[in-house]
């Protein structure tokens, strides 16, 4: 009975993939391990077979491919390359039943090696990995008739020589053979290739694999495609070629005009449009996900930005004359639309144009009963004032934005948690007045409030910046151009006044993308993010568990692609794993450029749907391929780019049921401040706010104690309704959530009352890394006193904030100094071959690469020295020599910590070295002006030292640069020698070993009267002091002094009678505020307050 049971669900979902024609679905199951390195290679073979409807899904667990048996199901085959030792009894049972129920199973190369304590997996791939030499050399088909031999060819190229063992001959094909080699343990041909049944599926196995010089091979590609379609079975073969023939081929036409750089031997041909229908039949969504059409041209055409209404009716912005069309008095061609499904049938069927004649907007968003509309350089607000969905009220709101450049303008406006709203600018950038005060900023994060009446920049970024986004708790993110797909934004910018700090960095593993064709068309960042948008989050009951709040969706248009990355927190701040794809097309128009969270829960995409997605540099001869001309909005001007379509998709998970609220009443709203989707959350809590719905108060500050979700949202309504009253912040700054407490920091001004509200906490020193660095913030945001900079110079010596680059910045930027140093220690040299005495392969020293920024001629060298002249010591020195003028370097590369100090230093000699740089020097790449030493020019006979000490403001892998030139061009000839690069770190005065001595007037003092400390404002002694904490007349006759000194220092970890429900003591820890005098003398005042006799 449990047998057939077993077959159910695989039974029923191979039923519902036959049933209709489809592409061929595989799931690609590797491993995190860079040996055979699966995260590399499986995005060359999805490019390869992209474009013939072969998709993938990749992960590296075993237990999400195989845990579960209706999740494995959804696939036609399962192809495993990795190194995964063991398989858990489900995991076994259920890719057994997988197969044996008519699955495909492709092994590939190291996949027989897997599995081991299962031996029921040997017999069904049909051998076990033994051993292996290396070496180059081609297999050797021994039965090319077979089926899943069509179209393979003999190929060669270097692999593991693969021996196998516990070979199953039982229903196996050998149909290539690796004939013997010298050293192989084997003289007979060794089965390379081989195929088997098993039950009522199929196994197609093969040894070859290794690395990048197979996996790249098209012989490779076209073995693997072969095997996967003989192995996916007959029946879904024949649903795979009705799936081909009906869909529309992909029809090219050479043109002009087509920007080639990336050096390609010719330019790439022009693909034709698609249909709608046609386009999503070349595009690719994860397994268990449905893509379906909303609207498409003529109902939208190059939809620019998209946002819904309280109604949850979709607006689109339409910008016909993006980039170049900058009309006179900026009266265009261009819309925003109200697109609605009245029928229920899941596609728009109502248009409504509710403002027109626009000039290249490029977003907005709700605010005030009406919307707020980026048009550089005016920010305009429209309403509609007598209910027929058109605006009939258009106001300049403020103006600044620069307009030179249409693709560096204003874009990506949103509401944020914090009643702001949020925008992006790139470097166009803003240069105006808001509210009475002077602003200019650009390439970054801003908010402003929906009056006009302030504003304020956030965070800097490093690029044109096109995404900004939340995750559940209110942080902020974002993305930019070439290479930064994902940022966060820790500090905002407004902590250093009219200094410049880090407010944000690049968190992304890596910024590559991953299409599934290789006509992918770029300026620069080849392979990678070159145009990312957008930053939402799954943040609805609309996506796996496992990816809410986590999975963060980025466009790449460039790459027909929408991409993932996850985000997890790591120490105070985040990191993102990329996590490949989540859209992706072998259309080589499609372009998503908006990708958000709708009122349904799904992720709804809008497709700019174009050819020419490419804005700057404009393309040359040498560069390109053809000269073009620049346009007005400094975009190149292209015949083929397109004004005639354009496409919103979403993307629906399977089993996903959508709950609407109804938002008309007070309590509709206060409900929907816990609805399962961020989008109704943020609505209610915007519409309870500019509908002045103050009769929800005390339902609000009720909500605050459930927590969750309405907490958090409930906090910002009454804030944003002038209702958060002191003792309920004063509460939520305590709660047993994280993420409220870290929202009730945001919440505090930078007067007294809020400076008091902080330090009457004890978030600064949350064992919530997260809670910390935003307490640090609030520090840090408050004027500018010797108070708060002896409090933050305190809390730096504690070594997690210390070490920690987002609190030691946020410190930093407080005004924390580093107290009792007597000095610095280095560290060992941290480059390798530092003094060029190792060589490698290419006569240049070991671990040091070329890196050359100008155009490279022959008469540029990069060689070891070893004329003992030219050498300081040891037996060589690095030169770099050139009779024309060059930018060049070697490098090597080292991995730096954040917030910690180094010294970059080498010895430079020079030789007649000339030109427009800096000459011979040294400097880190990555951090530019801020790591490089002076440079040395003309002739110097001596070696001159050269050395610059600088401090890195976040953890990451930089280049240690020998540079000839350095911001300009050299000739003539330049030697190095001895180069370092140590971390410094301080040496601190050792306390003393006896206990400071306390002075009861300076206890009390303080006790009265401490700016921060302040403890009479919560405890009471005799008729003087607050009620928040225990009154602490008698204390000395009920607590010793050892009780009396952890609770200051420790007020957490014995809570006071009636705190142990909160579960933590609103009472910071004294030692972060007092020094060790200090503390001494509260506890000399303290041990004075004994009962009265």
């Amino acid at each position: 009975m449990m047998k057939h049971r077993l077959l159910i669900p695989f039974l029923l979902l191979f039923g519902f993939l036959l049933a209709e024609a489809g592409p061929i679905r595989v799931l690609f199951l590797g491993h995190p391990a860079k040996h055979h390195n699966s995260s590399e290679y499986y995005p060359m073979l999805a490019k390869a077979l992209g474009r013939d409807a072969i998709y993938f899904d990749y992960t590296m667990s075993v237990e999400e491919a195989l845990g579960d048996a209706k999740y494995l199901g959804q696939f036609d085959v399962l192809l495993l390359y990795a190194n995964h030792g063991t398989i858990k009894p489900h995991q076994w049972t259920n890719l057994k039943n997988y197969v044996e129920n008519g699955g495909g199973f492709v092994p590939v190369h190291c996949a027989s090696w897997c599995f081991g304590n299962e031996p029921g997996f040997d017999k069904l791939v049909g051998g076990r990995f033994k051993s292996h030499q290396g070496a180059v050399f081609s297999a050797r088909i021994s039965d090319g008739k077979h089926p899943a031999m069509k179209g393979v060819k003999a190929f060669e190229a270097w692999d593991e020589t693969y021996f196998h063992t516990n070979h199953n001959p039982k229903n196996r094909t050998v149909l290539m053979v690796r004939d013997a080699m010298k050293g192989d343990p084997h003289t007979k041909p060794e089965p390379w290739t081989w195929v088997r049944t098993q039950g009522e599926g199929r196994v197609f196995y093969t040894a070859s694999g290794h690395d990048a010089r197979v996996w790249s091979h098209a012989g490779f590609h076209q073995l693997l495609k072969s095997g996967i379609l003989w192995a996916a079975g007959d029946a879904v073969h024949a649903r795979y070629q009705k799936f081909l023939a009906g869909r529309e081929p992909l029809k090219y036409e050479k043109r002009d005009n087509i920007p080639n750089y990336e050096k390609r031997p010719e330019p790439l041909p022009y693909q034709l449009p698609l249909s709608a229908a046609d386009s999503m039949k070349y595009t690719q969504v994860p397994a268990g996900w449905q893509l379906q059409l909303f609207a498409a041209e003529p109902q939208i055409v190059n939809p620019i930005y998209m946002q819904w209404d309280a109604r949850g009716r979709l607006w689109v912005a339409e910008s016909i004359d993006y980039p170049n069309e900058i009309k006179a008095g900026r009266k265009g061609n261009d819309r925003i639309k109200i697109l609605e499904d009245t029928t229920g049938d899941g596609k728009c069927d109502s248009v409504k144009i509710f403002a027109d004649g626009l000039n290249i907007p490029t977003s907005f968003t709700f605010a005030r009963g009406g919307i707020i509309v980026a048009h550089a350089p005016e920010f305009l607000f429209f309403k509609d004032t007598d209910g027929d969905d058109k605006a009939d009220v258009r106001e300049v709101l403020f103006t600044g934005f620069g307009a030179g450049d249409t693709h560096a303008g204003p874009s990506n406006l949103r509401y944020g948690f914090d009643n702001w709203i949020y925008g992006t600018v790139g470097y166009s950038a803003f240069n105006g007045q808001v509210g009475g005060e002077q602003h200019r900023f650009g390439m970054g994060v801003f908010r402003f409030r929906a009056d006009g009446s302030a504003m304020e920049f956030l965070h800097q970024f490093n690029n044109n910046t096109w995404g900004v986004g939340f995750n559940e708790a209110g942080d902020v993110f974002g993305s930019t151009a070439n290479n930064n797909p994902t940022f966060f934004g820790g500090l905002p910018a407004t902590v250093y006044g009219s200094q410049r700090g880090k407010s944000a960095q690049m968190i992304a593993d890596t910024p590559r993308f991953y299409p599934i064709t290789p006509n992918i068309r770029q300026v620069d960042a080849f392979n990678a993010y070159t145009a990312g948008c957008g930053h939402a989050f799954a943040t609805s009951a609309g996506f796996p568990i496992a990816w809410r709040d986590r999975r963060a969706f980025i466009c790449g248009p460039t790459g027909n692609l929408l991409g993932m990355y996850d985000i997890r927190p790591k120490d105070s701040g985040y990191e993102a794993i990329n996590a490949f794809s989540f859209m992706a097309s072998a259309d080589e128009w499609f372009s998503p450029v908006v990708a958000e969270v709708g009122p349904d829960g799904n992720l709804w995409v809008a497709d700019w749907y174009n050819f020419i997605i490419q804005h700057n540099p404009t393309p040359n001869k040498g560069r390109a391929g053809y000269d073009a001309k620049n346009g007005q909005g400094n975009a190149h001007i292209n015949p083929n780019r397109d004004r005639q379509h354009g496409r919103i998709y979403r993307v629906v998970h399977r089993g996903h049921a959508p709950k609407q609220p109804t938002l008309k009443d007070t309590a509709d709203l206060i409900s929907a401040l816990g609805h399962d989707n961020l989008f109704w959350r943020l609505t209610a809590q915007r519409l309870l706010i500019e509908q002045q719905r103050t009769d929800a108060v005390p339902a609000l500050q009720a909500k605050l104690k459930t927590g969750g979700h309405a907490a958090l949202h409930s906090l910002w309504a009454l804030e944003g309704l002038g209702k958060l009253d002191r003792e309920t912040h004063r509460t939520t700054l305590i709660a047993t959530d994280p993420v409220l407490r870290r929202n009730a920091l945001r919440a505090l001004g930078t007067n007294q009352s809020s400076a008091e509200l902080l330090y009457d906490s004890a978030t600064l020193a949350d064992k919530d890394l997260h809670v910390r660095r935003t307490a640090f913030t609030a520090l840090a945001s408050l004027p500018k006193n010797d108070t708060h900079r002896k409090t933050a110079s305190l809390l730096m010596q504690q070594p997690v904030n210390a070490k920690d680059e987002w609190l030691r910045a946020a410190l930093a930027a407080t005004g924390a100094a580093e107290l009792n140093v007597i000095g610095y220690k280095p560290s060992a040299n941290m480059l390798p071959n530092a003094s060029f005495e190792k060589m490698g392969d290419n006569k240049l020293p070991s671990d040091w690469a070329t890196r050359t920024y100008s155009a490279r001629r022959p008469d540029l060298k990069h060689a070891v020295e070893t004329r003992k002249e030219y050498v300081r010591t040891g037996k060589h020195s690095l030169r770099i020599s050139a009779e024309t003028r060059h930018d060049s370097s070697l490098f090597a590369r080292v991995r730096l910590k954040g917030g910690r100090n180094y010294i970059l230093s080498g010895w430079v000699r020079t030789e007649n070295l000339q030109g427009t740089g800096n000459g011979a020097l040294l400097g880190v790449h990555e951090l530019q002006h801020a790591a490089k030493t002076k440079g040395v020019r003309q002739t110097a006979d001596q070696w001159t030292e050269v050395k610059v000490e600088f401090k890195s403001e976040q953890d990451r892998e930089v280049t240690v640069n020998c540079l000839f030139g350095g911001w300009g061009q050299s000739t003539g000839t330049a030697w190095w020698d001895d180069v370092s690069l140590v971390e410094i770190t301080p040496i601190y005065k050792e306390k003393s070993r006896d206990p400071a001595k306390g002075t009861v007037l300076a206890g009390k003092e303080i006790f009265d009267n401490h700016l921060v400390a302040g403890c009479i404002r919560c405890h009471k002694v005799g008729d003087k002091g607050g009620i928040i904490g225990p009154a602490l007349d008698g204390i000395a006759s009920r607590k010793d002094a050892d009780y009396i000194h952890r609770a200051l220092v420790n007020p957490t970890a014995e809570l006071a009678e009636g705190f142990d429900k909160l579960g933590a003591s609103p009472m910071p820890p004294m030692n972060i505020i007092l020094n060790d005098q200090e503390l001494a003398d509260v506890m000399a005042y303290l041990l004075t307050l004994k009962d009265k006799k």
